[in-house]
């Protein structure tokens, strides 16, 4: 009779651990979208009071950046500083494949990779305002995620809390 109790307890705990998992997924989403904002948000300051090279303003990031961000914009300002002869978008893309090893969203990837293109306008006004639309744009996404967030993670907890009561049901 324990050993029935013992497996309903281990069932039980899977499924809500199955739905915990599935709504940090969304949180952690949202999470990286907010720290790709303030990168954003750091860049624009940058650009419009400081006039500083996208160099130095991508060491500096890095510098206030958590990883896996640090290293992707170390690396990328390391390989500005070459001066090899290729654009930052092209350098950017590039450095993309080594953050694409860490637990980033598919999506957070995407929005990483056309910030790179910002970079690529002609002059500091046009730079600005690529990124200001930018910002809007992952701000928009983060209120979709959120308000998504929100109202499917009480129907997932008890969707998954069900499910195991079920398969305790069917088993024992």
């Amino acid at each position: 009779m324990w050993q029935k109790l013992v497996a309903g307890t281990c069932v039980m705990t899977g499924a809500i651990g199955f739905g915990l998992a599935l709504c940090g997924e969304l949180g952690s989403e949202i999470a990286h979208l907010k720290k790709q904002k303030e990168l954003i948000l750091y860049v624009i300051g940058e650009i419009t009071y400081l006039h500083r090279p996208a160099a130095e303003i991508l060491s500096m990031a890095a510098e206030r950046m958590g990883e896996p961000y640090a290293a992707f914009l170390k690396k990328t300002s390391a390989q500005l500083e070459e001066r090899d002869g290729r654009m930052l978008a092209e350098i950017w893309s590039g450095n993309l494949a080594c953050i694409a090893q860490d637990n980033i969203p598919k999506e957070a990837l995407r929005y990483l990779e056309r910030m790179g293109t910002c970079f690529g306008c002609e002059g500091d006004k046009m730079q600005i305002e690529c990124f200001r639309l930018f910002e809007r744009e992952i701000d928009e996404r983060i209120s979709v995620l959120s308000a998504k967030r929100s109202e499917n993670s009480r129907l997932i907890s008890a969707l998954s809390a069900l499910t195991g009561v079920l398969c305790i049901v069917l088993f024992l």
